[in-house]
């Protein structure tokens, strides 16, 4: 009788996910971007667009949450960025406007 022996395999050490963190095996020049920037930028023109469309409309940043279905830190993030951008303007109520409104 013929002793086989055993499979040796080397995927174990292909499939092993933290041996090299994604990030690290990128050149330092390219940084590791991990947004989708297209679903972003139309996530910014629909809710400019939604404000342009509703003149008058103030939302507080609940308010714009629901409405959009975003969570409240990512709706804070971007009606804060088109603050910065000088598209909206925050109220001294908290609600957030059009810049000519």
């Amino acid at each position: 009788m013929v002793k086989r022996k055993p499979l040796t395999s080397q995927w174990h050490t292909l499939l092993d996910n933290a041996a090299v963190p994604p990030s690290d095996s990128l050149p330092a020049a390219i940084p590791a971007e991990r947004r989708d920037a297209p679903r972003r930028h139309a996530l910014l023109r629909r809710i400019h667009g939604e404000f342009e469309e509703m003149p008058g409309m103030a939302l507080t940043l609940s308010q714009a949450a629901t409405l959009f279905g975003l969570a409240p830190e990512v709706t804070s993030r971007i009606l804060h960025g088109l603050e910065d951008a000088r598209v909206l303007r925050l109220k001294k109520d908290g609600r957030f406007c059009l810049r000519g409104d």
